[in-house]
């Protein structure tokens, strides 16, 4: 094979790779686009959410999680279940069916803290008549909270929607209290995170938010 013959050679074996390569490149694209990666956090500060749920014998979704500050110390995580993965906050505290919040703490708390974060968060994502409506089921949630005792890390409490019974607790996966029955209840409850005044806007898009890759980054 003479000189020119090689470096032809070299030249079409170079445009086979690199087109094998943006071939390889666009095939993990387009399934990532085929499959919509909702790569929900299954596992954050070492808590890991399933990605399926059974609640009154129906199939929840992740929809996300996230994680809690105080200062720089982490404080609990969080997951919500929904029917339908989206990432739209009015769809999600609009749909029917059971929903859940499960909160997972890393840190020791009152688990009056909590209340008192709930509390506030529906005062704030409420209009003055929406939160006097809602003062009767804060104050029972108030009562469900002060029987539980104080959550250690590794503690789990779900805050569950179910349709006709209302709004459930759970700690370590056992009921407590009696459900609140103000079916606007769990709604006003989802807003204290997903509302339009979150606890914090992070996570609000952790719990909400995904944005799959831009399609020449996936080439790169």
């Amino acid at each position: 094979m003479n000189c020119s013959n090689a470096r032809q050679g070299r030249a079409t074996g170079a445009a086979r790779s690199f087109w094998a390569t943006r071939a390889a490149g666009l095939s993990l694209a387009l399934a990532c686009l085929a499959s919509p990666a909702w790569a929900v956090n299954t596992e954050i500060a070492g808590v890991r959410y399933e990605p399926t749920i059974k609640v009154e014998g129906q199939t929840l979704q992740l929809n996300g999680s996230g994680l809690s500050y105080k200062a720089l110390q982490k404080v609990y995580t969080v997951g919500l279940y929904v029917p339908k993965k989206t990432s739209n906050a009015d769809e999600v505290i609009k749909s029917p069916g059971p929903k859940q919040l499960r909160f997972v703490m890393l840190v020791p708390m009152r688990v009056d803290e909590l209340g008192k974060l709930i509390a506030r968060g529906l005062e704030a994502n409420s209009t003055r008549e929406e939160f006097r409506q809602l003062i009767p089921a804060a104050v029972e949630m108030g009562r469900i909270f002060s029987h539980m005792k104080r959550m250690v890390p590794g503690d789990t409490i779900a805050i569950e929607y179910v349709p006709q019974r209302g709004t459930v607790f759970f700690v370590n996966g056992q009921p407590s209290g009696l459900p609140i029955q103000m079916s606007e209840f769990f709604s006003a409850v989802l807003r204290v995170w997903i509302g339009k005044a979150p606890t914090t806007q992070d996570l609000k898009d952790a719990l909400l938010d995904y944005k799959a890759p831009p399609l020449l980054d996936a080439l790169e």
